[in-house]
């Protein structure tokens, strides 16, 4: 793939399923929707159909099925970002001298062919909190169901799936960085965005209930719960440089520095990439279950879950300053980047249905 030098068309990366990823665009109408695994509504149809074929079923195993569906509301996200690239006089494609810029004055420390590229480099944004869809599936047990007495009565044990789906879609500008980041920063970046869209998660819990019976029909219930999130990330980036020459400040005092700054002006970096990481976390449950029948419950469910920070996989971007994501001509220097976040937490509200056998 070939790369124009000094590019001046600055374009945000586009999103297949939502179009380009601007802050006027969002996931597009049911998106969320689409992206439910059939997994999570199917109990609910299969709940309803059975409650209804069979009214007069008892619940004397202790087992339970149970299906939801409802909302998350998530909190906001600090990101950090870091990468392994290097100062721009250092990128062979901007500067092809790139091996002799520590001979000039000024240009000591500059780390163009040395080990531990990147370190030091880093930039940080932040994004607002978001919403979007909850479902899940549960299998149970409730003790109370082969000892209806005190004590241990009062407890159930569950093996839980949800889905969520929290759409961010936002583009935040990157307001300050440190080592490379913060020289491009301070000199001729014109745009530098992140941008985040989705964030989706497949989470596997184990739970542990108290329930609180009473005379009426409405069970009140607390729950704590441990588990494990699969989790996704919709992360956009761009990069660009002035396309006016004149406003490269790159490369003063270097011999070559009218090459250096013809190469950098309008030059482009993109990312594009949906990372992924798995997440320990906990949570805390409380709910209402109103018993239609002996075997059929309806109620209102509430959690707020604790991911830990999300670290993904590493994404390049490409083009890097309008060309291939490489520092050097042989491609020996690849560059890539990689993002953390603070932990991940999120408040859901469903509503729910209970099968007991």
């Amino acid at each position: 793939m070939q790369y124009p030098i000094g590019r001046t068309d600055i374009m945000l990366p586009v999103d297949k399923d939502s179009g380009p990823l601007s802050p006027k665009h969002g996931p597009g109408p049911g998106k969320a929707w689409r992206g439910l695994p059939f997994l999570t509504y199917l109990p609910l149809l299969v709940l309803a159909l059975w409650g209804i074929s069979t009214p007069s079923a008892s619940a004397e195993s202790g087992f339970y099925l149970s299906g939801e569906l409802g909302a998350n509301f998530a909190s906001g996200l600090d990101m950090t970002g870091t990468s392994n690239d290097r100062a721009s006089v250092c990128d062979e494609f901007i500067n092809p001298m790139f091996a002799t810029v520590t001979q000039t004055p000024g240009y000591e420390n500059y780390n163009c062919t040395g080990p531990d590229r990147g370190i030091g480099n880093f930039w940080k944004n932040g994004f607002d909190s978001a919403q979007g869809i909850l479902a899940g599936a549960a299998l149970g047990y409730d003790i109370r169901g082969k000892d209806p007495g005190r004590g241990w009565g009062r407890f159930r044990f569950e093996l839980e799936y949800f889905f969520r789906n929290t759409e961010y879609d936002q583009t935040s500008p990157i307001p300050g960085a440190t080592g490379v980041q913060d020289d491009k920063l301070a000199q001729e970046i014109r745009t530098a965005i992140d941008r985040i869209g989705n964030v989706t998660a497949h989470n596997l819990f184990t739970n542990l209930y108290i329930d609180f019976p009473n005379s009426s029909r409405y069970t009140p219930y607390l729950g704590i719960g441990l588990g494990v999130g699969y989790t996704d990330m919709d992360y956009a980036s761009v990069w660009s440089r002035n396309p006016d020459v004149t406003a490269i400040a790159t490369g003063g005092g270097l011999p070559n520095v009218d090459e250096i700054r013809r190469n950098l002006a309008g030059s482009t970096s993109t990312a594009l990439a949906e990372i992924s990481d798995t997440l320990f976390g906990y949570q805390a449950l409380f709910g209402l279950d109103y018993d239609l029948t002996e075997s059929i419950s309806f109620g209102v469910k509430g959690r707020w879950v604790n991911f830990d920070s999300f670290g993904g996989d590493n994404f390049a971007w490409d083009p890097l300053r309008s060309h291939v994501p490489n520092l050097r001509k042989d491609l020996s220097e690849p560059v890539w980047g990689w993002l953390t976040t603070g932990d991940l937490r999120m408040f859901g509200v469903s509503l729910t249905m209970k099968y007991h056998f």
